[in-house]
């Protein structure tokens, strides 16, 4: 999982750079957008990189009653989950849904949103860990 990691926290600051390289080049219009994207890639290493609890899942499986595809999920943990004051488990699911855009504001530390197909599922538990 460690080689894995860092090979993704390697391609992903390799394209920031090639990102960055491009910048400076491209059309007025085109340059804040590579800038950003390559900011976001960067800062994408970087949590990739500190999170040392950060697990991978693959799920592929479709939902019938909510009406989308499950691709894979993200969990991690900061701190100690389920002891008071001592952090949160995290998850970040990602799927395909047949909507252009929809936001959804669920309850506490947690959203939903869908923007060209992609939903982003995102939410926290500080009582227990997510699996």
């Amino acid at each position: 999982m460690r080689i894995l990691r860092s090979l993704i926290v390697c391609g992903l600051a390799l394209i920031a750079c090639a990102a960055f390289a491009i910048a400076p080049v491209s059309p007025p219009v085109v340059a804040p957008l590579v800038a950003v994207l390559a900011i976001g890639l960067l800062s994408t290493a970087i949590f990739i990189a500190s999170a040392s609890s950060l697990r991978f899942r693959k799920v592929l499986r479709s939902d019938e009653i909510q009406r989308h595809f499950r691709l894979f999920r993200l969990l991690w943990e900061r701190g100690t989950p389920g002891v008071p004051g001592g952090g949160y488990s995290a998850k970040l699911a990602i799927g395909l849904r047949p909507r252009f855009f929809e936001r959804e504001r669920e309850s506490g530390k947690a959203f939903l949103f869908t923007i060209l197909g992609l939903r982003i599922h995102y939410s926290r538990s500080y009582g227990g860990i997510f699996t």
